[in-house]
């Protein structure tokens, strides 16, 4: 283990030098535990370019960074008082540091280095694997994954082995839709970009309206923001990956994820309701792993949430947890009281 002997520094994203980027982007990519698009400098970037207040605290050996966790400055009234979480807020799906294997990072210093601005930190989506760098927390939630590997069709003949009715089932209504509709057409990439996100919102706030999450993220217009910006990003660490599935100009099904490296995230899936009879979801998702590997993607992340959909093409688990980290200072203890009054608000 690597003695805890690092210098801590914080600073705005727009501080972060050409160096300390790259050498963020090398970390990411040479740990596989640490391959996660929302912990990235890119999905830093935009979120600080649609106007939160993004931080990074960073270790570093003289002057070498050896990690790096982003943070923002909470987008509630309790941010004023300091309290800062995951960058993107309820958008993200991952939370922790991006570093060398062995380092071990302490919130106390993130605080102290921050000159008192960063009181607490209120977080959830802290995946399992942060605890290599002694980041930690409580209330475990699932989240689940798709390894797909090198061959679709590899995937394909295991799941028929493994769940042949929903195979079975997915093939049936496919042939259904196309019989009554005509022919899909699927693109990794759509081909009609802003177009077709516009689409996705509509359908997204839609589902949302019609199950009674009128709080959905999708009603927040910095949050479609944040996905236009994204749309347009070409990083192999965070690149936004618009999907679509048509029947002639209709859009059936569509899905706008973040591809980091060999790791797609299942983000904002959407489907036409006139085509809900034939679970047009999980039709879009059958396109996306048959032609994953070909976009250089072996794993599907599906996120936090333990469902019947998520379940559905799911062959790997692991866990989140949630938690507050607080300074033990007079401002820490008071940003840990407000978080309290957040919650029961």
């Amino acid at each position: 283990m690597e003695k805890n002997d690092l210098r801590v520094a914080c600073k705005r994203m727009s501080g972060i030098m050409p160096g300390e980027r790259n050498a963020w982007s090398s970390l990411l990519r040479s740990n596989p535990d640490c391959r996660r698009a929302f912990l990235s400098p890119g999905f830093a970037e935009a979120a600080a370019r649609c106007g939160n207040e993004v931080w990074v605290a960073a270790g570093y050996r003289g002057e070498e960074p050896h990690w790096f966790m982003p943070l923002q400055r909470h987008g509630e009234w309790i941010g004023r008082l300091g309290v800062f979480e995951p960058v993107g807020g309820g958008m993200s799906d991952y939370f922790g540091a991006i570093g060398v294997s062995g380092s071990v990072i302490v919130p106390e210093h993130i605080f102290s280095a921050s000159g008192g601005r960063i009181a607490a930190i209120l977080f959830t989506h802290l995946d399992e694997s942060q605890a290599g760098f002694g980041l930690r927390a409580g209330e475990p939630r699932v989240g689940l994954r798709t390894h797909i590997g090198d061959s679709a069709e590899t995937y394909w003949a295991d799941l028929r082995r493994r769940d042949k009715k929903l195979v079975y089932d997915t093939e049936r209504r496919e042939k259904k839709l196309m019989t009554e509709h005509g022919k899909l057409c699927f693109e990794w990439h759509s081909s009609e970009a802003s177009a077709d996100l516009q689409k996705l919102v509509e359908m997204k706030t839609a589902q949302y309206a019609k199950t009674g999450k009128h709080g959905g993220p999708l009603f927040h217009k910095h949050n479609v923001d944040l996905l236009e910006r994204l749309l347009n990003t070409a990083d192999d660490a965070c690149e936004g990956v618009l999907s679509v599935l048509r029947s002639g100009n209709e859009i059936v099904a569509a899905h706008f994820g973040l591809r980091c490296h060999d790791v797609l995230h299942i983000w904002f899936p959407a489907y036409a309701v006139k085509f809900a009879n034939y679970s047009p979801g999980r039709i879009l998702l059958k396109h996306i792993i048959r032609h994953a590997a070909e976009h250089g993607v072996h794993t599907l992340d599906r996120g936090e949430g333990d469902t019947v959909a998520k379940r559905d093409f799911a062959n790997g688990e692991h866990r989140y947890f949630r938690g507050l980290w607080h300074a033990m200072s007079p401002r820490g203890l008071l940003a840990r009281v407000a978080v309290s009054l957040y919650w029961r608000l």
